[in-house]
């Protein structure tokens, strides 16, 4: 099913507004996070389809083990930590806001033998102090997006690296909605995410 629907975004990513795909992305990968935690064998399937963004989002923020990390949205299935812990042997934070979501992220966790480097926590990320983390990730879908990326404008430490994935132009630029962007942070570089269209992850800095 993870497949399917990145099949396809790719067809019909090009025939929508940057915004309203990012909903309807947002609003998939939620129904398909709760089917997942119903069946976890198929988390194996999932991962597959979010591994090659890690790959390239590791080289984009040259993530090491020795990163203090934190994943802001981690929803159900955290497949951001578990990869990244996974490719590099680094400790994360995942935070999610939705107490269900929390919980089965935990067992998740748990279920592959990964506590001891994945700590889950229920934040919300307007209230969670993110001053101490070298990395942030930031998913696509965490709502208000624009007030929590303004807060971590503020509050990341001088030399902290921030990645934010969301959905650009067909012609891979910032989307109007993410402008803003180019106020509150120093943009360094991005990455395009083929087999989920129009994802890109940039890597932000603090200006």
């Amino acid at each position: 099913m993870v497949k399917f629907i990145g099949f396809l975004l790719n067809k019909i990513g090009v025939k929508f507004n940057a915004h309203k795909l990012k909903i309807f992305i947002d609003k998939g990968f939620i129904i398909i996070e709760k089917i997942i935690t119903k069946l976890i064998k198929l988390i194996p399937f999932y991962l597959d389809f979010y591994e090659e963004i890690l790959e390239k989002e590791i080289i984009l923020a040259d993530i090491s083990k020795n990163d203090k990390i934190v994943h802001i949205g981690c929803g159900s299935i955290p497949a951001t930590c578990i990869l990244i812990t996974k490719k590099t042997n680094a400790s994360i934070i995942g935070i999610e806001k939705n107490e269900h979501s929390v919980k089965h992220a935990k067992q998740c966790v748990s279920q592959l033998n990964l506590s001891d480097k994945i700590e889950i926590k229920l934040s919300d990320a307007s209230d969670f102090s993110i001053k101490n983390f070298d990395l942030i990730i930031i998913a696509q879908g965490i709502t208000p997006y624009r007030e929590i990326l303004e807060k971590i404008s503020k509050d990341i430490k001088k030399d902290a690296r921030v990645v934010f994935r969301t959905s650009s132009k067909i012609s891979g630029e910032l989307s109007e909605n993410d402008l803003f962007l180019k106020d509150i942070f120093k943009i360094d570089k991005m990455v395009y995410h083929k087999q989920n269209s129009l994802l890109i992850s940039i890597l932000l800095q603090k200006k």
